[in-house]
Parts: structure tokens; sequence; C-alpha cells
């Protein structure tokens, strides 16, 4: 029987590093992107000689970055070549691809949507002209409304959005709860099937992290951004979302959610693939990520190198916290009788008098109060069942 292959395609170019971003990316150029395509091209025929792909049929596959939708035509055929020949399509395969709203054309959705897309992402992330300001967007909010109504026309069925919240603009309190008010409408407005939602961190790197050394504050406190994110859960119920992940809320179509199928999978523990530079892959006992340098990663695929920055093997511990906090961010929670969880009874039945998990046939999951604080609670069950953690 053939085994679901998911595959992540890191495409790392951005037209400009966002000051809250600290995935990799760089600028692009043509010759950059001929080195990337080069370089994917080296990375499927190893792992093809490897038998990476034996057997397989192609479940799912996710075009991140960086802008997927910076890559000229070409580069995208190319691209688009290159991973689907990988394996075979599975039945009802997903094929999601990331959008900036800036590169958001007609054509360029047609394209995608001919080629056999079946998903787009589009990076909104807010539709207040401050906040895109603010966060280093290079598109305004007209653009964004815009952008997912060009891929609704363009006969994409599965349109998703995101959304950043936790930002600490406009400075007065009040004004910043009707700007979070009003980015909720307008989003659950749109005919998508899909709401992303993040809350903005501040990571070593990224300028937002520098500025703040300086004393500037870009989030806000814990209390106002429990509060956002319960505003978002109560903007999703109302517009007929189901809240299954802690940051991912889908539309429910005639019995049918429209979950995101290649995070879902993620979530659950499977083994995925990942291809491009610093992109990521699990096999069901490692972990390993490739180099985070279009240049390194490259250059060791063109001269028989490892292109990759570590290789993990988990041990059953770190496996058992990891399936614990997989487990908890998804509506179905963990089972029960899940290692650490039997292990801490005192402490779950704590959180479930207070509201921040709940029992139910036999699985113990997140409340949208708990979600809040995933990180937290899953820091106390580590504490209370002894075991090594995780960076989560």
């Amino acid at each position: 029987m053939a085994r679901p292959l998911h595959l992540y395609v890191h495409v790392p170019f951005c037209e400009r590093k966002c000051p809250y971003c600290h995935f990799y990316n760089l600028g692009h150029d043509d010759g950059r992107e001929a080195l990337y395509l080069d370089g994917i091209a080296r990375e499927t025929g190893r792992l093809r000689e490897g038998g990476a792909f034996e057997g397989a049929r192609l479940a799912t596959l996710y075009w991140g970055g960086g802008t997927p939708s910076l890559l000229s035509d070409a580069g995208f055929e190319r691209l688009a070549d290159l991973v689907l020949g990988a394996a075979p399509a599975g039945e009802s395969r997903e094929w999601t691809m990331e959008v900036n709203p800036a590169d958001a054309t007609a054509e360029r959705f047609a394209r995608y949507r001919d080629r056999g897309v079946s998903r787009v992402s589009v990076g909104v992330q807010s539709f207040d002209d401050r906040r895109l300001a603010h966060l280093g967007r290079n598109h305004d909010a007209v653009a964004a409304g815009a952008a997912v109504r060009r891929a609704c026309a363009a006969g994409f069925g599965d349109v998703s959005l995101d959304l950043i919240f936790n930002v600490a603009l406009p400075a007065d309190p009040a004004e910043r709860r009707r700007a979070w008010a009003r980015d909720l409408a307008e989003a659950f407005a749109l005919p998508v099937t899909h709401v992303s939602l993040y809350g903005l961190t501040i990571e070593p790197g990224t300028s937002f992290h520098a500025r703040t050394l300086g004393g500037e504050r870009f989030t806000v406190s814990d209390p106002a951004y429990a509060a956002e994110y319960r505003a978002a859960c109560r903007a999703a119920r109302r517009a007929g979302f189901e809240h299954y992940e802690v940051s991912s809320f889908a539309r429910v179509v005639e019995g049918r959610d429209r979950r995101a199928r290649h995070n879902a999978a993620t979530w659950s523990g499977t083994p995925y693939l990942g291809l491009g530079p610093a992109a990521h892959s699990f096999d069901g006992v490692r972990r390993w990520a490739n180099v985070s340098s279009l240049m390194g990663w490259a250059e060791a695929l063109a001269t028989g190198g490892d292109p990759r920055a570590f290789t993990e093997m988990l041990s059953p511990d770190q496996r058992r916290l990891e399936t614990l906090y997989l487990g908890l961010r998804t509506r179905e929670g963990a089972p029960a009788d899940h290692h650490l969880l039997a292990a801490s009874p005192f402490l779950v039945n704590a959180l479930v008098a207070q509201g921040l998990l709940a029992e139910r046939g036999g699985r113990i999951a997140c409340t949208e109060s708990g979600f809040s604080v995933l990180d937290a609670i899953l820091e106390r069950i580590a504490r209370e069942a002894p075991a090594p953690r995780l960076a989560c």
C-alpha cells in the first residue's frame, strides 16, 4: 500500500525582510533563482536515489517561505515540474502556495490554478494601513482584500489568510481594541475558508528585537494578548468557523470542515520532508534541517556534501513530550492515558478545574483559555513528570 508523502518546499526569497520575521530569506534576482532551482533539482535527485520517494504518493505539498509568489513564471513552472515529479499524486492531493498580496495578480492566480495549486494562503497580516506599515509589509489594506477576492475569483475553493495580533499599535488601548476588531470583521467577512492567527513574538536576530534593546515596545501585556485571542475566537464562531488548532480556524461547509491538511498532518506527528535551504524534515524518529544559506545549501548539493545543518535523534522521552505538545495544539487533544498526563493526575485535574484543560471522550484537550497559555501548560506538565524539555 502506498504511503502518503507530505512535502514542504521552502522558497527563501522576499522583496524585503519584515522587522519581526526570523525565518531564513534573502532578496530575489534571476541568478539566485537559478541557483535555487538547480539546488532543488539536485536535492530531489539525491532523495530519489536514496529511496525517499519509493512507494509514496504525494498527499500534501506546501510551498512556503519567504515568498513563493516572487518566483518568475518560468521559475514557478520548473519548480512545479521538479517537486510534482517526486512521486505520483495521491487521491485528493492538497497543494498549498503562500502568496503575498503585493504579487497577487489575476494572471498569477490563473497560472497557479491551471498548474494544480488547490489552496492559496494570503499573507494579509492586517487590514489597517498603520499596522501594516509598522510591521514592514509591502502592501496596504486595499491590496490585502483585493488579493483574497482575486484568489476566489480565480476559482480557488480553499483560500486562507493570515492575521497578526499582539501588536502594540495604536498606543491607546481602546483604539487598539477597535483596530483589532476591525481586522477580525474584515477577515471573516471575506469569502475565505481558513484563517491563521499569529501572536507577534520578538525573536532574536530580528529588527524588532534590536529595537527592543533600545527600549521600544512592540507587543501588548499578557491580559491584552488573551483578550485579543478570545475576541478572535468569538469572531470565528460567529462566522461559522471551527477552531481546530491553537492558531487555526476552518470554515465548515455543508458539514465538512476546510482544514489545512498539510499542517494537520504535521500536528498529528506524521513524517514530512522538507526541500530547500532552512527546510525542516521529520521521519518519525529523527528530525533534521538544511543549512540556512542558499549558497551553502546549493554548494553542498553540487559537491556531494551534506546540506543539513543538524540531525537529531529523538529519545523516547523527547518523543513523548513532543506528541503531547502536538496533541494539545489541536481541538482533539491528546489521549488521557498519555504517559505525561497519566504521570501528573493532580496537575491535570487542577488545570481542568481552572478551565484551561477539558476531558472529552478519553482525551485531554485545551480550552480556548488553555490555548492562549499552551506553552505554560506544557512547561508545568514537563516539570511535574520530569523529561527532557523540547523547545516549542
